[in-house]
């Protein structure tokens, strides 16, 4: 909750100092896929609750788990504490992503692109790969965003309802992912590859310029359009360095795998297609992609730092 409410602290500071305002989501569907953005939040809220007392009765009735209801109110507590801090600091992640064209404007993606350039045969490998997939993978243009968006309900779903040994470690780190994200933008930004050649996703495509556009009219149109429009744009904000999305989706993988989740292997085979995915659609260099995995290293330090070691039962309950 620190942690949290630090960052949010920030960002007001970071509102003031640069005369730049905060806003409010319009409801309205997120770039590149056909649902609003609140749909993953109230699928894992939904879901999350209504498994959580299916799985308590069933295993209770079959004495295979011992879990109180009171136990089960108890984490449903924690978790929607958690999951209210989360939605509050992508709340502050987005605006602030917003902010970057104002705050730095200056682009590296002259720098990023050549680095492309100067390991072409690595760049045709990812375009490659990914048109052998795409062959095989039924609608593979959706796959970046809706399988990023549906592993992490997954992923929480999986932890929540498990035994939790690594559960408090995977939100903390998908919390402290979004509190670096915006961060790390602001450093040496970017807005994608794909202002210099179209990817291997139509669709991708398509949605990139779209944000581009709007990127556009935000730092031309400074904190007065961001004041008038930024609520109809939540979600549009392009930063291609680092590449949050690989660094996201690899902190989820890596506790899925701790917890040894039915989940995991999936998790892999998404994190596997997003990688690339990342840079074949191009969203992102390929520089963007181990600074989002050292981004990522981070993320899980500090979170098994705080966190201690897997919770063992008895500290669970009493926790």
């Amino acid at each position: 909750m620190v942690l949290a409410l630090t960052f949010c602290a920030f960002g007001l500071a970071l509102s003031y100092i640069e005369g730049i305002p905060f806003t409010a989501p319009v409801l309205g569907k997120m770039p590149g896929v056909s649902m609003t953005y609140w749909v993953p939040l109230v699928a894992a809220i939904i879901g999350y609750l209504l498994l959580q007392v299916v799985a308590a009765f069933v295993g209770r009735v079959l004495g295979v788990s011992h879990r109180s209801w009171g136990q089960v109110l108890r984490n449903a507590v924690d978790d929607y504490l958690l999951l209210g801090l989360f939605v509050l600091v992508v709340y502050v992640h987005f605006n602030m992503k917003m902010w970057v064209p104002l705050i730095n404007p200056h682009l590296f993606d002259k720098d990023y692109y050549a680095v492309d350039q100067a390991l072409q045969p690595v760049l045709d490998s990812f375009f490659a790969i990914r048109e052998a997939i795409a062959r095989f993978l039924p609608a593979a243009d959706v796959w970046y965003l809706a399988g990023y968006m549906s592993i992490f309900v997954l992923s929480f779903l999986s932890h929540a309802l498990g035994d939790r040994r690594w559960h408090y470690h995977n939100l903390l780190g998908l919390l402290i992912s979004q509190i670096l994200g915006p961060l790390s933008y602001l450093i040496a930004p970017a807005v994608g590859p794909f202002i210099y050649e179209h990817g291997a996703s139509v669709l991708a495509t398509h949605t990139e310029l779209r944000m581009y556009d709007v990127y556009q009219q935000a730092r031309q149109g400074g904190a007065a359009w961001i004041a008038e429009y930024g609520g109809h744009f939540f979600t549009y904000p392009l930063a291609a360095m680092p590449s949050l999305h690989v660094g996201t989706m690899f902190v989820m993988v890596y506790y899925a795998v701790r917890a040894r989740l039915w989940v995991a292997p999936i998790t892999v085979v998404a994190f596997a297609w997003i990688f690339i995915e990342s840079v074949a659609a191009r969203w992102h260099y390929l520089i963007d992609l181990p600074f989002g995995l050292l981004l990522a290293f981070l993320t899980i330090a500090i979170s098994n730092q705080i966190c201690g070691g897997p919770l063992e039962p008895r500290r669970r309950h009493g926790r």
